[in-house]
């Protein structure tokens, strides 16, 4: 869902605080200077919110690469290296 986020003249800031203080509850805001975004304003629950989601995505995203990445079984592995590759799993004791 896309919301067009209200943009706020930082110079508006030192008037309005309270009020630009109560939006951000809602949805962030933009802080402008001279025409052009210069911050966002965000609810600090709703930062903690979208970083606790980014990381989780982060995490599953390692989880998909981790997945892809091909297995070597460890008998193909001693043999690449050349060291002797047990006949048997048995141990005889």
């Amino acid at each position: 869902m896309n919301k067009i986020l209200e943009l706020v003249p930082i110079s508006s800031l030192r008037h309005q605080q309270n009020q630009i203080l109560d939006k951000i509850i809602d949805q962030p805001v933009i802080l402008t200077q001279h025409g052009r975004a210069r911050a966002v304003l965000v609810d600090p629950d709703q930062w903690n919110q979208l970083i606790k989601e980014l990381e989780d995505l982060q995490d599953a995203l390692d989880a998909i690469e981790a997945a892809e990445e091909p297995v070597t079984l460890f008998t193909d592995y001693l043999a690449e290296r050349g060291d002797l590759v047990p006949v048997s799993s048995q141990y005889s004791g």
